[in-house]
């Protein structure tokens, strides 16, 4: 007797289904991979441009928070009545007199104290210029300060795929800071960031009380001891999306009234000068003790 072994397997219509499922879930986990490549992509660039934006408001805290001027903690030589003192300290061009700082545009005049002030300039509402000691010397052995001179400033971007015109550039110069004929505006810039529609810089007025946009409408013993300086900026992200910045950054400096304690300093003086001459006017030596 002859047994037949039946051989069982798949059919072709079976075969067809199963192709089918499978490339369902091959399209499927296609778009779940393509869609998760996307957002990876766009979370990157998103997080890229937010930390760009980032970088660029913690640069600009760090400068302006350490502004540098000595009238913050001191003044000019007050000018009395009668007298041929010159508060601005005008120098001589003598290099033996070494104890004077001879006067230049960025350090026009001094302090009671002979330190050069340098000033704070601004030629249009988006740009800044002024000294800060918020360098920091990273190489041993560098000619360098804690001071430096920082520009920033709103200029064109030429590229094609800018998504706006104009990028926000900072200059800095951080050797030979008190020579005569630096020029900081001429030093090649660092990009800080691209896409920048508008940049503005306003300050606060102690005198006025309120936001004024330019430092020349600061009254004058102001205009060399900012308080407060306020930044909007408008810039465009890769979406085409306007984005506003609205800061404040305030000097590291507390308020003194510096004029004040100069007049009563003088004042003192003159008083301890004016006793000393009678005692030795009248032949009475000084009290123990005294000046």
């Amino acid at each position: 007797m002859i047994s037949i072994r039946e051989e069982k397997g798949f059919t072709l219509i079976e075969i067809l289904v199963a192709i089918t499922i499978l490339s369902f879930m091959m399209v499927s986990i296609y778009t779940v991979v393509d869609n998760n490549i996307n957002t990876k992509e766009i979370v990157i660039s998103e997080d890229r441009q937010f930390l760009q934006m980032y970088t660029a408001m913690h640069r600009l805290n760090e400068d302006i928070s350490q502004i540098y001027s000595p009238l913050y903690y001191s003044s000019i030589e007050i000018k009395k009545p009668g007298t041929d003192q010159n508060p601005n300290l005008e120098y001589s061009d003598n290099i033996a007199n070494n104890n004077r700082f001879i006067s230049s545009p960025l350090f026009p005049r001094a302090n009671v104290l002979n330190q050069p002030i340098p000033i704070i300039e601004q030629e249009t509402k988006n740009s800044l210029m002024f000294m800060t000691s918020s360098n920091k010397r990273f190489i041993e052995g560098q000619k360098q300060s804690r001071f430096s001179w920082v520009h920033y400033s709103l200029e064109s971007d030429d590229r094609d795929e800018a998504p706006a015109e104009n990028m926000l550039v900072r200059r800095v110069v951080s050797e030979n800071v008190f020579e005569r004929n630096l020029d900081v505006p001429a030093v090649r810039p660092q990009v800080l960031l691209r896409g920048v529609k508008e940049l503005r810089f306003e300050f606060w007025s102690r005198q006025d009380v309120k936001w004024v946009d330019n430092v020349r409408l600061l009254a004058p013993e102001e205009r060399e001891t900012i308080r407060a300086i306020r930044l909007t900026l408008t810039w465009v992200d890769s979406n085409k999306t306007e984005r506003t910045t609205l800061r404040i950054f305030r000097p590291f400096w507390p308020y003194f009234d510096v004029v004040k304690d100069e007049t009563e300093r003088q004042s003192a003086r003159t008083a301890t000068n004016n006793n000393n001459q009678n005692n030795n006017s009248t032949g009475t030596p000084p009290p123990l003790g005294g000046n």
